[in-house]
């Protein structure tokens, strides 16, 4: 049984897991239910729509993941880690995109390049989502080729022959597998970080001119600029929490047991991001602010 201290973590876990699950089901049900109407969407919407699935499917991997390791670890599929890979990689992918996505849509670079990708972004949203689909998927192949080429080899040898063939499972995991999963999270961070510091520099900068001009701090234009500047800041917070621990997590000697109450505050700091972010993008999204205005204006009359 577990202590009541893991109990009580366990808990807060699954409270931020199921928050982050309804904020994106809410986003899916709201942008699918406008793609599904009029069988398009704009670039923004379709970012935001792949984005909430990504990450209520590898939400519900964490949590499936964690809780049968903790109480079922025989029962535990090497499958489930698969499909955790799967939507954490989509999830940062996605991420990156929309991140770059308003980069170019937002900032003021005047650089001939930047007017031109600005000029052609949205065209290029639905094949750099299908792209990042194909890397996702090229990223779980050498985990299908563990499971189905590695993993199931027989041992008919003695004692001997069966560590080393353990020694050469760890070996490839550690050496091949991994290093790649952190390789593409390492390079989609860059791009990451990147394109929200150019963008809250860009704003910053702008907002800079707008108060040397103006007549004060209080203009509404100069409102809404530093609320820009400070939701994207927070975007950028929110989404470094994920992916720092994360990759910590990934490349760390020594994984914490799942046993343990630290690995489920780990847990807790590593999916808080992803789980605050939907709130973020709900209330920065006019489509999605409506429909959740609506939505409580219903439940309020009933």
């Amino acid at each position: 049984m577990p202590s009541l201290l893991i109990v009580f973590f366990m808990v807060i876990f699954l409270l931020e897991s199921m928050a982050a699950i309804i904020q994106n089901g809410f986003i899916i049900t709201v942008l699918g239910t406008k793609w599904v109407q009029c069988w398009t969407l704009p670039p923004g919407d379709m970012i935001l729509l792949s984005l909430g699935i990504s990450r209520f499917f590898l939400q519900w991997a964490a949590v499936l993941s964690n809780f049968i390791s903790y109480f079922s670890p025989v029962n535990r599929s090497p499958y489930l880690g698969i499909f955790w890979s799967f939507t954490n990689v989509t999830t940062f992918c996605f991420t990156t995109c929309l991140a770059v996505f308003y980069c170019v849509k937002i900032s003021s670079f005047t650089h001939p390049i930047f007017l031109w990708l600005k000029w052609r972004i949205s065209r290029f949203v639905p094949r750099i989502l299908l792209s990042s689909l194909v890397i996702s998927n090229l990223i779980i192949i050498p985990s299908v080729v563990k499971i189905y080429f590695v993993f199931p080899l027989p041992v008919t040898g003695n004692y001997s022959e069966k560590t080393t063939l353990d020694d050469m499972k760890l070996a490839f995991h550690k050496q091949f597998l991994m290093p790649l999963q952190v390789f593409i999270l390492l390079i989609l961070f860059l791009f990451f970080l990147v394109s929200l510091i150019s963008l809250i520099s860009s704003l910053c900068r702008h907002l800079g001119n707008m108060q040397h001009y103006s007549a004060g701090p209080q203009q509404p234009s100069t409102q809404v600029h530093v609320t820009t500047v400070k939701s994207f800041s927070l975007f950028l917070i929110l989404c470094t929490s994920y992916v720092l621990p994360l990759i910590f997590t990934l490349t760390a000697p020594h994984s914490t047991s799942v046993f343990s109450p630290q690995f489920w505050v780990w847990e807790i700091l590593t999916y808080a991001g992803i789980s605050i972010h939907p709130a973020f993008l709900i209330l920065n999204s006019s489509e999605l602010r409506r429909a959740l205005k609506k939505l409580l204006h219903d439940h309020e009359a009933a």
